[in-house]
């Protein structure tokens, strides 16, 4: 059942006039879309029902990765130039393990190219070791970024079975736990002169 939402008071109109031209890189995408995610959170934690809005939330938390793993290869592009780009089309660049695969290579190089303190390189084995898991479980669960958006295949399959069941709860720790490592890696690469060498 849909409970009638009245239109927006019309006093409180101004509250949703956007400058969505001010966002012009990929971490204001993604902060956007953490922000929403942060609010469904705190939505579920309250009172709001898991079976009402799980599916958005997969897709949202699937969806920040996406941004923010773009954009950590994409600033690393730029130093690692024999590592294959990445394109901004087709099918295969909204593949969480191509993008966490390309992202783990561009580290690798990194640390084959230039000289980093052991506490960083520790840092990054170890934020890549809790990334793992979470690209392996959504990669699992939506493979092809369709069944978070989507109730069929493009075959009129069902995505998921009538039984499927997942504890969100783990999903959106394994979320939360690397976000000072997506939001900061280029910081801490910029502190160890990696972005200054080239």
């Amino acid at each position: 059942m849909f409970i009638k939402q009245n239109p927006i008071n019309p006093e409180l109109k101004w509250k949703f006039d956007s400058y969505l031209g001010y966002n012009r890189s990929w971490w204001s995408y993604y902060s956007q879309y953490k922000n929403v995610i942060d609010a469904i959170v705190n939505g579920i934690e309250q009172s709001t029902p898991i079976d009402t809005v799980s599916l958005p939330l997969l897709f949202l938390i699937r969806h920040s990765l996406e941004l923010a793993l773009k954009a950590n290869v994409l600033k690393l592009e730029q130093i690692n130039h024999d590592v294959e780009k990445i394109e901004l089309k087709g099918k295969k660049y909204h593949s969480l393990e191509l993008l966490f695969n390309r992202f783990k290579e561009h580290l690798e190089k990194v640390r084959a190219t230039f000289p980093i303190s052991p506490e960083i390189k520790g840092q990054i084995d170890n934020d890549l070791m809790k990334f793992s898991p979470l690209v392996d479980k959504l990669h699992k669960l939506d493979q092809g970024s369709f069944n978070f958006r989507y109730p069929v295949d493009t075959n009129g399959n069902y995505n998921f079975s009538w039984d499927t069941r997942e504890n969100i709860s783990e999903i959106v720790d394994m979320y939360y736990s690397i976000q000072s490592f997506l939001v900061f890696i280029e910081n801490a690469l910029t502190e160890e002169g990696i972005f200054l060498q080239t």
